[in-house]
């Protein structure tokens, strides 16, 4: 389901993972993880990743696509992903219906975890 596309330093020291993600549903649909047995990454670490994030973004438009503008970054704090492990989306888009595609995808899946029905890691809290 997924390859690793490219690894990356940061500053600290610790490694991030480029993963190209195969899925039918997003087309040239990229994750930048951090290790999840790294502990949280530092404010710095986290900056460094959501700077190289974008970074990466506009080179994969532009050797992918052809336009280095053609794509989305998704960042989602501890408290608003599914998933453990800091992760950075990058997600390449070429039109507007590719990106109202996305969006819908994104709307059926967190409809299915707040009715439970997907699995969910995220801490819930009442408001």
């Amino acid at each position: 389901m997924h390859e690793i596309a490219d690894s990356f330093a940061l500053s600290s020291g610790r490694l991030c993972t480029l993963y190209q993600i195969r899925r039918d549903m997003i087309p040239d649909y990229y994750l930048l993880s951090f290790p999840r047995d790294a502990g949280e990454p530092s404010p710095i670490d986290l900056s460094e990743m959501l700077v190289l994030g974008m970074s990466r973004a506009q080179s994969l438009a532009r050797e992918r696509v052809g336009d280095p503008g053609a794509y989305s970054v998704l960042y989602s704090g501890y408290s608003a992903r599914r998933e453990q492990g800091w992760h950075v989306h990058i997600v390449l888009l070429t039109g507007r219906w590719k990106k109202a595609w996305l969006y819908l995808v994104l709307a059926g899946k967190n409809a299915l975890q707040a009715a439970g029905l997907r699995r969910d890691d995220a801490p819930h809290f009442s408001r």
